[in-house]
């Protein structure tokens, strides 16, 4: 197995912080605007479903380019894009707590192949803080 990396490097943490802006604006949005809040809270629950499955894909990514024999994060990362389509299909009132609980879920997930040497301490410790943000936003929009 490839030594994983002992430090980010600008453009991913950049990129991965760039993205809890649609969290926090499409939040946002929700409480400061009085009109379009069905749209804005089903645009915040499609995009939580797109983070979800790209923190699966991350582990699609290690297992086809890595010789890991047990395959449990090529396994495991088509669980994240299943549970994203189940909560887009669940009432509006629990969606959105759904979709936190599955990101929290894949943070807890992530601890395991972290804890494993599968994943870097870098981008382990940016998944909590992306994750926290990412699954208060996600609640935020449903209050």
């Amino acid at each position: 197995m490839t030594p994983l990396p002992t430090a980010p490097t600008t453009l991913p943490r950049s990129l991965g912080y760039a993205g809890l802006i649609p969290f926090v604006g499409l939040a946002l949005l929700l409480h400061t605007s009085g009109s379009h809040q069905d749209f804005l809270r089903h645009a915040l629950l499609a995009y939580g479903a797109c983070i979800v499955s790209f923190v699966g894909a991350v582990h699609w990514g290690i297992g086809i380019s890595t010789l890991n024999k047990s395959h449990l994060g090529l396994g495991w990362s088509v669980v994240p894009s299943i549970a994203a389509w189940v909560a887009l299909s669940i009432d509006k009132s629990g969606s959105l707590v759904a979709m936190a609980a599955i990101l929290v879920g894949c943070l807890a997930a992530d601890l395991k192949f972290y804890k494993a040497g599968e994943l870097p301490r870098w981008y382990f410790r940016m998944r909590i803080a992306l994750t926290t943000i990412g699954a208060l936003s996600l609640i935020a929009g449903m209050l």
